[in-house]
């Protein structure tokens, strides 16, 4: 599948240049966050969808292999929200590094909040967050 053609507003893979599947962000839930930021009777073409759809996609795999290249330098396996945010930084995204780190600590405070709530009330974690097993970003 091309960039581009019709099939490709719904699929969430598609054909990097190099013919292997790169997984895109859902068209949906790009259109969801763009339509913020536009006057609410304005439209958004498809094309501009796609457009940004692949934007986004660069972007996350340009900030995760620099992210995964310090990982594997440093003889580790997972690469960490930490590591996501140092690679942003090194890459010039300084700017968005202070923040992210300011909601990832709110977050993880959110988080031990709930879990000690939810052990005080003998209540399974992983049921509330329905399996989904994401403990951390």
């Amino acid at each position: 599948m091309e960039h581009g053609s019709p099939s490709s507003n719904h699929s969430r893979k598609a054909q990097s240049s190099s013919g292997s599947e790169k997984l895109r962000m859902p068209v949906t839930h790009l259109t969801r966050i763009m339509q913020r930021a536009i006057p609410a009777q304005a439209k958004i073409s498809n094309g501009a969808k796609e457009s940004m759809q692949f934007c986004v996609s660069e972007f996350i795999t340009i900030i995760t292999t620099e992210a995964s290249e310090r990982c594997k330098f440093e003889h580790r396996k997972i690469v960490t929200a930490e590591d996501l945010i140092w690679a942003m930084d090194k890459l010039g995204f300084e700017d968005y590094t202070g923040p992210l780190v300011f909601y990832l600590d709110n977050y993880r405070k959110n988080e031990a909040q709930f879990t000690a709530m939810a052990i005080a009330h003998g209540l399974n974690k992983d049921a509330s967050n329905s399996g989904s097993g994401n403990d951390q970003p």
